[in-house]
This record gives C-alpha cells, structure tokens and sequence, in this order.
C-alpha cells in the first residue's frame, strides 16, 4: 500500500514539471489567502474511482513571501441504509415450510469531524513550482452507530401442503459506538503531521499539489456496545395464539421471557452479561503519502 501511494505522489509529481513554466513568477505573496480540497481519483477501499477526501477544506494565509499560517477542517456525513427480502417461496412445494412478508433493515451511521491548525515554510519557489515544509496539529472524532431489524413471518405446511402453523417475528439490534459489521468504532484523537509538499501552479492563480510525511495520532475509543429487543409469537392455522418469546439485551444485562399459553406457564430468565469492550487507547506514528489531490484558488 506505501509503494502504491509513492507511486501515485511521484506520477502526480512528474506530471506537474511536465507543465512548469519559468518563464512566469506564480510565488505566493504576502497577503495570499488560498483555498483548497483534495479529491482522490484513483480507486478507493469502497471501490469508488472519485470521491472527495473526507470533505477536506484547506485554507491558507501566507504573513509573509516565505511563510504561511493554515487551517483544515475535515467533515464527512455518510448515512446509509440496505433493505434486504428475505421471502422464501420455494418452486418444490415438498419443502414444509415458506418464509413470508419477511425483510432485514440495516442502518448504519457515521460522522467525522476535524481541525488542523499549522505552518508552512515555502522553501522554493521558482515560475510555476512551489516546494514547502511545516508542521500541524489538530483534534478529530468519529462517531459510528447503526441498527438491524428483521421482521416476518415462517409458515409450516404438513405433507399435503396444508397450512399447520405459523411464527412470527420482530427482532431489533440497536448498536452504540460501533458499525453493525464491527469493523468501525467511535474515537475522538489529537495529531499531529510533519509534512513536505509540492504546488504547481496550472494557471495563474490555481494549482494543484500533494503532500507526504510523518503522522502522529493518539486517541480513546468508548465502551461499544448493542442492545436487542426481540419477539416471536406462534400461532395454529386458524391463528390462535400457542406462545411467545421476547428477550432484551441493554448492553450488560440479558432478560428472556418465554410463555406458553396452553397450561399458562411462565418462564423469566436473567443473566448478568459483560459489554462488548472496555475504553480503548490507540497510539500510531506512521510515514503517509496522500493518495489524494490538492486543488487550490489563490486570491
């Protein structure tokens, strides 16, 4: 994967002398304002070929020829939902049973926010190419959480195809902190990036560039956990009610209650269950190179 991403900042970098002109000064001056996005047009881990980076914003202030004061906000929403039929009506009518009206609703939901204040020293500049060094530190936090809900009905036939009975059911999982695939937690961070990047300016006062450098990051996961709420209900043919079963999880504690209405019986179970996770640290320091493009407008 790092090879990978040197190998797109050196074709983006090669790319960028083969239109340098120095027959024109395109340097940043004192009192430049700039802003800028960064989109990646190469294949992404989603399988996507464009996407903007994590709704990346860059703003840029140079307090002198040479120096320049920066701002990065990073905001992305991404709500998504998947429906799923569930309905099993097979074509061999010797399976005894069919499953109805039956659906899987997942819900998944994500934010992520953050801020970058840093520096840049310009450290060579000459017609349309612009090399510079600096430093950033900022604060992000994620916030995943996400839901499943089943509902439908199982109906069982005897031999000769005659409805004997059937169940229905309503299941929910409600999930706090976590994608409802795990691979996603909750984080809030602090990071920080020692960076060197490269700008070229394509017309007068709009470029394009990439960066590459040291990343530091260290931040706390919450306690992730799910709840359930869950319900099925048997009935005979002519939808007389035989017995229920609900049971809830609040993310510590497991409760069933089963009753069976011919006779009245009652059962409650309750089981003490540990959550999924404990508060987590995570600390990193990597070598990054951005698998994505900067495009920027100087004023």
């Amino acid at each position: 994967m790092i090879m990978k991403k040197l190998f797109v900042f050196a074709t983006l970098c090669f790319g960028m002398f083969t239109v340098a002109n120095a027959q024109e000064d395109y340097a940043p001056e004192k009192g430049d304002f700039a802003v800028e996005f960064g989109f990646t047009p190469f294949n992404t881990l989603d399988g996507e070929s464009f996407r903007l980076n994590e709704g990346m914003l860059k703003v840029r202030y140079f307090i002198s020829d040479k120096d320049a004061l920066r701002l990065k906000i990073g905001l992305g929403i991404n709500n998504k939902t998947n429906t799923i039929d569930n309905s099993f009506d097979p074509v061999d009518k010797t399976v005894p049973y069919t499953i109805s009206e039956s659906t899987t609703k997942t819900k998944n939901k994500a934010t992520d926010f953050s801020f970058m204040l840093g520096y840049e020293r310009h450290l060579f500049t000459k017609g349309r190419f612009d090399v510079y060094a600096g430093l950033e530190l900022g604060y992000g936090m994620s916030k995943y959480s996400g839901s499943v809900s089943t509902e439908g009905t199982r109906n069982n036939y005897d031999v000769d195809g005659k409805l004997t009975d059937y169940t229905k059911q309503d299941d929910n999982r409600d999930y706090t902190n976590i994608s409802t695939d795990g691979r996603f937690t909750s984080q809030n961070y602090f990071a920080g990036n020692l960076f060197a990047g490269v700008d070229v300016y394509v017309w007068k006062n709009l470029y394009l560039g990439a960066e590459c450098g040291l990343a530091f990051k260290t931040g706390k996961s919450p306690n992730t956990y799910f709840c359930d709420n869950n319900f099925s209900a048997a009935y005979k043919a002519n939808g007389e009610l035989t017995g229920s079963r609900t049971y809830t999880y609040d993310g510590e504690t497991f409760t069933s209650v089963t009753t069976t209405v011919a006779g009245g019986t009652t059962t409650t179970t309750t089981v003490n269950t540990p959550k999924i996770s404990d508060e987590t640290s995570e600390t990193s320091f990597k070598f990054f190179v951005e698998p994505a493009i900067r495009i920027g407008w100087k004023f």
